[in-house]
């Protein structure tokens, strides 16, 4: 027999306490994941509780405008006959004509509503229309809705007597009171009353109208020219659907950050610190689709519009939303800054440390955000910087020993803080710059601890 011993298994290596505390930094800045994600989503959360805030005032005072119009609204009739052999019965439609030249002049005059911490941006609108209609040589259409049978449309005829001016907004608020119309040399009052549906099958405008009676006897040999003026109360935006055969929109305000939005750019815009100013030129090519006139379609209206946005000149909650995507990349250097600590100055940091300056940057969006809605974002982007710097530097001092480790930690936090408060400026180049910004990082870590030893520690 042999005397040997068995043989046992090899025992695994023991965990250097490098590795446990690598491991240990690794699940801290893990951790940190958790409140980084519930931040985001309390920012998130704030923004739509702002909104909501903006439609309760929009509620109250108005709603985005789209505006349509001036159009001329012309009943006609055409004999049907539903069965053969039997008279022909009068059936009725409607046509909308646009005016031949059309020359819109809006001035909006912006003020700042607030209720509580939120505030949306709202304006009254002082719009001059003038221009002209044609009508010489007008048919009624060869078919229309004038339901089933068998019409006759060479016998079709305008009721001129009931043709109106009419013009609408998906959210009518007049600021002022009467709004006459000048058609020709009269001046005509509103009309009463509302539009028969059974009467009035034909195309439709916007939910809310304003119509004058124009009392025509037969159709003007010659272009009529009209003119009116009309004030109207919305929130954030404004937009014209661009009905005339030729229009030009000219909008200006004292409103200093403006969005061109809609179907069509302006033909020429200025944009200076005491407001702006835009105009449109456009020729109808085809007629717009029947549902954007139709109520019950305000985006579709503010789509196929031209017009423009009243927008924050600092959006608090979506430069928030963009610094807390940036924190994550501020935890590691922070984490990183430590761990240079450790190497070239010879101290020892604890993971749980590590983890209490993670909380205090992931802190910063949180900060931002509390003290953004009543302060505005740029000085509480400069308290909430200064806030956390100085805790970290503090908390560095004190747990290192060494002043100067908080000192430089302190100039790292500013020099992070400075470098996110451009890069947030920059609209079209903030890409580029945050990529340049972490290229710039890694090379700085590369180059501090070339000279170290891993395979000594």
């Amino acid at each position: 027999m042999s005397d040997a011993f068995p043989a046992f298994p090899p025992r695994p290596p023991r965990i250097g306490p490098d590795a446990r505390k690598l491991i240990g930094v690794g699940a801290m800045l893990l951790l940190l994941l958790v409140p980084h994600v519930m931040i985001g989503g309390l920012i998130e959360e704030r923004e739509q509780r702002r909104n909501g805030v903006v439609q309760e005032i929009a509620q109250g005072w108005g709603q985005p405008q789209a505006f349509s119009g001036p159009m001329l609204r012309l009943p006609y009739r055409v004999p049907v006959t539903e069965k053969p052999g039997e008279a022909p019965v009068w059936r009725r439609g409607t046509v909308l004509v646009p005016p031949a030249e059309l020359r819109a002049e809006v001035a909006l005059d912006p003020e700042t509503r607030r209720r509580g911490l939120f505030e949306a941006a709202v304006y009254t609108a002082t719009i001059d229309l003038s221009g002209s209609f044609n009508l010489a040589g007008l048919t009624p259409p060869a078919s229309g809705e004038v339901g089933p049978g068998i019409s006759n449309p060479a016998a079709a005829e305008f009721l001129w007597g009931e043709a109106q001016l009419i013009l609408g907004s998906n959210d009518l608020r007049l600021a002022g009171g009467e709004v006459p119309l000048r058609w020709g040399d009269r001046v005509l009052p509103l009309a009463e009353g509302e539009i028969d549906p059974l009467q009035d099958q034909g195309p439709c405008l916007a939910g809310d109208s304003l119509r004058w009676s124009l009392g025509l006897q037969a159709a003007p040999g010659a272009a009529t020219p009209f003119a009116l003026r009309l004030e109207l109360r919305g929130t954030g935006s404004f937009h014209m659907l661009p009905l005339a055969r030729r229009l030009q929109l000219d909008i200006r305000s004292s409103w200093a950050t403006p969005s061109f939005t809609g179907r069509e750019l302006p033909l020429s815009s200025s944009v200076t610190e005491q407001g702006f100013a835009a105009r449109w030129t456009t020729t109808t090519r085809q007629p717009l689709p029947r549902r954007s006139l139709c109520a019950g379609a305000p985006e579709l209206m503010a789509s196929e519009g031209i017009g423009v946005a009243l927008l924050e000149a600092v959006p608090t909650y979506r430069m928030v939303n963009r610094a807390s995507k940036y924190m994550m990349f501020f935890l590691a250097l922070a984490f990183i800054t430590y761990g240079i600590f450790e190497i070239t100055a010879r101290v020892r940091i604890h993971p749980l440390q590590y983890g209490l300056l993670g909380a205090s940057v992931v802190l910063f969006p949180l900060l931002l955000l509390a003290l953004g809605e009543p302060l505005g974002f740029a000085p509480a982007y400069g308290l909430a910087a200064a806030l956390v710097a100085g805790q970290a530097s503090l908390f560095t001092a004190a747990a290192t020993a060494r002043w100067k480790l908080g000192g430089i930690l302190a100039l790292v936090c500013a020099a992070l803080f400075g470098f996110l408060y451009i890069v947030l400026s920059l609209e079209a180049f903030a890409l580029l710059a945050g990529a340049l910004a972490l290229f710039a990082a890694l090379s700085l870590v590369m180059a501090v601890s070339r000279k170290v030893d891993w395979g000594a520690r």
